[in-house]
């Protein structure tokens, strides 16, 4: 039974994601599907579809980028015909961090000390199309083979941090195999499909279009994507100990969602905060000791 901490934790808030106007970029992308669904939902639909798989690099310079350029190992991974970027820091038993849609590994920047001081060695790497790493378009189920392929490369993890999405990506490698003895999720949403029903939310999509585009990554993966990239489903089957850490605050991932996560994984603690929002979770000093109280100082 998921157990809970700190539920009543109040964090100070020196900003909130909540309110913030839209980006002129998104209110432009928007209205133009809009415009462009008048004429055509179909061909709105596989428009939409083409740029859910090519997200968006994360804007430079990123905080904690300094840490780049001062890594103990630096290699590259060769997956498929694409090559990942891969950092570590430290030596001892393997901590894995996993970003999510749109992230990179650098944003696990504000961890690197603490696991290192800890006893851990910190593994960065960034997904195709995600930060220094190579392509322009990537999916869930790539991003699941790229972890496993990373953990591999390493010699295996003691814990794996994942933010977002990359949570799907984290459960779903563990799924097909990948080894750990500890799995903490920060701000998981509950499924690919909710993903999309909330992309369909921002972009203000018609119910033509949306579906269009949900048909179209059926024809792409098959049916059964929408359960192989659901986290209720790969929780259920996690035996290892865990965390899912949720910010009452955090507007692109509902706090709902990812309660429903902590609800299906029976060894999963929960940690809640609040004030931090969906970004300012990946820093916060109460989910560091958290996880660093569960995996121990070596």
């Amino acid at each position: 039974m998921t157990s809970q901490l700190n539920t009543q934790t109040q964090i100070p808030r020196h900003s909130s994601e909540a309110g913030k106007p839209a980006t002129a970029g998104l209110s432009a992308t928007r209205l133009a599907l809009q415009l462009y669904a008048r004429v055509s939902p179909q061909k709105a639909g596989k428009l939409v579809n083409r740029m859910a798989f090519r997200p968006s690099r994360l804007s430079l310079p990123v905080r904690y980028e300094h840490w780049l350029d001062n890594t103990d190992s630096y290699t590259q991974l060769q997956h498929g015909a694409r090559t990942i970027p891969v950092y570590s820091w430290g030596e001892g038993p393997v901590i894995l961090g996993v970003h999510g849609w749109g992230g990179a590994g650098v944003q696990f920047g504000a961890w690197i000390e603490p696991l290192v001081e800890a006893g851990y060695r910190v593994v960065l790497f960034d997904a195709p199309a995600h930060g220094r790493a190579q392509g322009e378009s990537t999916d869930l189920l790539e991003m699941a083979d790229v972890t496993a392929h990373v953990s591999a490369s390493v010699g295996g993890v003691r814990g794996v941090l994942a933010h977002s999405l990359g949570c799907i990506a984290a459960a779903r490698a563990i799924t097909n195999g990948l080894h750990t003895d500890y799995l903490a999720m920060l701000a998981p949403p509950v499924s690919l499909k909710a993903a999309m029903e909330n992309l369909g939310r921002q972009l203000a999509l018609s119910p033509e279009v949306l579906a269009v585009h949900l048909e179209l990554m059926e024809d792409r993966f098959g049916p059964s994507i929408w359960e192989k990239l659901n986290l209720e489903t790969l929780c259920r089957g996690l035996n290892q100990p865990g965390l899912v850490a949720i910010d009452d605050t955090d507007t692109s991932i509902s706090p709902d969602e990812s309660q429903r996560v902590a609800e299906t994984w029976a060894k999963a603690d929960l940690l809640r905060t609040s004030g931090l929002g969906h970004h300012r979770i990946l820093s916060s000093p109460m989910v560091m000791e958290t996880v660093l109280k569960s995996l121990g100082r070596r």
